[in-house]
């Protein structure tokens, strides 16, 4: 959960209701309106969100029904549901931006309420109420800078709760409605996710394949890598085997993935450290900063994740050519499945993979009737795995 204390101090700073003079807030009573504004602000944007919180909620409780003090009220209100956001208390944050809605509907932050609320919600595992929320966002301000974010989470969100076939639909709503969205790519990888999960593996494949025409960073392509493996396992061990070989040419070495995500990692943080180093402009960029930022924290917090992911997971290049060449053996495609078994064969580091390998390449050779191949592979076979002559 990304803190929203740049963001609001720049909206404060912009709005010009944190710019009083110091002399004029010690001559103010304690007790008045303007003081508890002043000091409830000033101990937000010093990071105090339990002071603030005490000071801003005896403001709107003391003076809330001052029609003079409503701006005032609005900021109050609208900071005080900020504060318990930053605390993490997210059920008094719900409550507290309804209220804040239902005291200010028209607010020019009410579209960030609505976010924020679904944003706790769907943290706290709520993932309908999180929809409606975000529902409720879009159709109230379709035209919001939170619009696209939340159109992204309902999926996500119906993802969680095993709704596969509405999460498709909204993944793929997603990607027709933002198809230049950084989150596209992600978009189309978890539609596919969706679909396979709801049993429509070719269909999963299709969206795979469309995902694949639009740049993806490689965080997306790690994830679609480990998809469409697991997509191609489901249907070879189903016997599906020329639907198997789609979804198994989706995969990607695992070699060759690593290398491209340290990279893109290296890269993101630095990215992430200029842009943690740059101030916030306090004309007019102050959402576009902060929805930069958690975009940044969370391509981030992804390649580290899939990097992790696959740096602790074994080597799947060998078992996934030998499968590639079990399918092309079993659908009569003798000369391809012998290239691949003997791609296993030259660079499989299990003995165990290898010699499976092995003994399914000179079946094939077998198939294609290449006598003077067999007899040398054969003797090849025997001889790294019977050196004694014990088979024989």
């Amino acid at each position: 959960m990304r803190r929203l204390t740049c963001f609001l101090c720049g909206v404060l700073a912009a709005a010009a209701v944190l710019c009083g003079p110091a002399r004029a807030q010690e001559a103010l009573p304690d007790d008045s309106p303007e003081a508890l504004f002043q000091t409830g602000m000033s101990r937000f944007s010093a990071g105090d969100y339990e002071t603030s919180l005490t000071v801003l909620s005896e403001l709107v409780k003391v003076f809330g029904r001052e029609p003079e003090l409503r701006g005032r009220i609005d900021l109050a209100m609208y900071a005080k549901a900020c504060a318990l956001y930053n605390l993490e208390r997210r059920e008094e944050c719900v409550k507290a931006f309804r209220e804040y809605l239902a005291a200010f509907p028209e607010s020019k932050y009410a579209d960030e309420a609505l976010f924020r609320i679904g944003v706790c919600l769907q943290q706290d595992g709520d993932h309908q109420e999180a929809v409606a929320a975000y529902r409720q966002l879009r159709t109230a301000h379709p035209d919001s800078a939170y619009a696209e974010d939340a159109a992204f989470q309902i999926g996500l969100c119906l993802l969680l709760d095993e709704a596969n076939a509405d999460a498709a639909a909204a993944f793929k709503d997603f990607v027709a409605l933002y198809p230049r969205s950084r989150l596209a790519p992600q978009a189309g990888a978890y539609a596919a996710r969706a679909l396979f999960d709801d049993g429509k593996p070719e269909e999963a494949i299709a969206m795979l394949e469309e995902t694949e025409k639009r740049p993806r960073p490689w965080s997306v392509v790690t994830y679609c890598n480990f998809l469409a493996f697991e997509i191609g396992d489901s249907l070879f061990d189903d016997g599906e085997f020329e639907t198997a070989l789609k979804a198994y040419r989706r995969v990607k070495t695992r070699r060759a993935i690593l290398q491209h995500l340290k990279q893109d990692l290296a890269r993101l943080e630095a990215e992430k450290a200029a842009f943690d180093r740059r101030p916030p402009s306090a004309q007019g960029g102050l959402s576009a900063h902060f929805r930069a930022a958690r975009q940044l924290e969370r391509d981030v917090a992804q390649t580290r994740e899939m990097l992790e992911k696959l740096e602790t997971m074994p080597d799947y290049d060998a078992n996934l050519f030998h499968r590639i060449g079990r399918c092309y053996f079993n659908t009569d495609r003798h000369w391809e499945a012998r290239i691949a078994f003997k791609r296993v064969v030259d660079t499989a580091a299990e003995e165990e993979i290898r010699e499976a390998a092995h003994f399914d390449l000179i079946l094939a050779i077998s198939r294609l009737r290449r006598f003077d191949d067999l007899l040398v592979e054969a003797d090849n076979y025997l001889g790294t795995y019977d050196p004694e002559g014990r088979w024989q």
